[in-house]
Order: structure tokens, then C-alpha cells, then sequence
């Protein structure tokens, strides 16, 4: 099932959403021509980050953040 919000921005974020669609493509490259699905590129952009900082931060504590192969 399918849940929806309504996000209210303020004229200020509004103008960086159209700088951010003309610069972000989506997942299979395309050009972004709507709000709500640059603000759901953004989103899942900013989880894989903290997806990312997680991982770095358990291998840095288990000891094998140093060890790599070269």
C-alpha cells in the first residue's frame, strides 16, 4: 500500500528543487521534471549516505578499517 504526504517549502527551497532537478538525474538517468520525485531522489540519496557512514563506522570499530589490499 501506497502512503502520500503534503510537503509545504518555502520559495527559497523551492528555487533550489528546480536548481537540484536541473542537475541530479534519477536513478536510470533521466532528467527530474517533478518536485515529488526530486524530493524522493533526495531522500533515497541521503539514506544510501547514512547507509553508508554506518557501514564505515562498524568496520572502524571491529579493528579492519586500516586493512586493505593495494
Amino acid at each position: 500500500m501506497s502512503e502520500s504526504i503534503n510537503i509545504e517549502i518555502s520559495k527559497d527551497y523551492l528555487e533550489h528543487l528546480e536548481l537540484l532537478k536541473q542537475v541530479i538525474p534519477d536513478a536510470s538517468g533521466e532528467d527530474i521534471k517533478d518536485n515529488w520525485k526530486m524530493i524522493e531522489t533526495l531522500i533515497d540519496s541521503f539514506m544510501a549516505f547514512i547507509q553508508e557512514q554506518a557501514w564505515a563506522h562498524e568496520h572502524s570499530e571491529d579493528g579492519n578499517c586500516c586493512e586493505h589490499d593495494h
